[in-house]
């Protein structure tokens, strides 16, 4: 039992790390597209996403690893398949992460200045719903229970949506050109998808909290 618990105990420390390293990526996802939203497009705008893309990648490395180890079975089988499909699903939000910076720079979108200020604050709400997350596995470890993270991961995930129906309404009411329209609404709807992907892997997280009840 001793040899299993080391196990588990590897696993959830090699978890910490992987969060710790997609917490870096959402922090520099925060600040280049804060840059790039406000229109302060510099020389080192592409080098700045580039960071972007290697923090992603770093924390794909500590995924696959993760993987890695639970198929050698380094958990208990009933715990296996939940935190694997967990990782999985968690797995789309540094890439989003990576995507959005990718798509407003080097599609050259420019926000209206009267969306500048709404978008930046959809960006916190889906950022706020991986916090949620990242908790929310934490607790599911350490206090085996998650329920209050879950329900605001829910929350979150309505005020995303709120937030990026406006956003999408009043786009479409300007004068903007359609295709600019096109490309900012994606951007827009590609940014909910975070807490899209956060309330989904909140629904496996629920899932093995059932399960540890039954």
């Amino acid at each position: 039992m001793a040899r299993l618990w080391r196990k588990e105990a590897r696993i959830i420390n090699k978890i910490e790390a992987y969060l710790e390293q997609v917490d870096k990526t959402r922090d520099l996802f925060r600040d280049i597209m804060g840059e790039l939203v406000r229109g302060e497009v510099s020389e080192r705008s592409e080098e700045r996403v580039m960071e972007v893309h290697a923090s992603e990648s770093l924390a794909d490395d500590i995924r696959r690893d993760i993987e890695l180890q639970m198929y050698k079975k380094a958990l208990i089988p009933e715990s296996r398949g939940d935190v694997l499909g967990l990782i999985e699903s968690m797995d789309m939000i540094p890439n989003l992460f990576q995507s959005l910076c990718d798509q407003l720079l080097f599609q050259r979108i420019e926000v209206p200045a009267e969306f500048r200020e709404p978008y930046l604050e959809l960006v916190e709400v889906n950022i706020d719903s991986y916090n949620l997350l990242r908790e929310a596995i934490l607790a599911l470890f350490y206090r085996r229970d998650c329920q209050k993270e879950l329900l605001l991961i829910d929350e979150k995930e309505s005020e995303s949506d709120g937030i990026e129906r406006k956003l999408v309404k009043d786009i479409f009411a300007t004068s903007m050109d359609k295709a600019d329209k096109i490309l900012l609404k994606e951007i827009v709807v590609n940014t909910g998808d975070i807490s899209d992907t956060a309330e989904i892997a909140a629904d496996r997280l629920n899932l093995a909290l059932i399960k540890r009840r039954i």
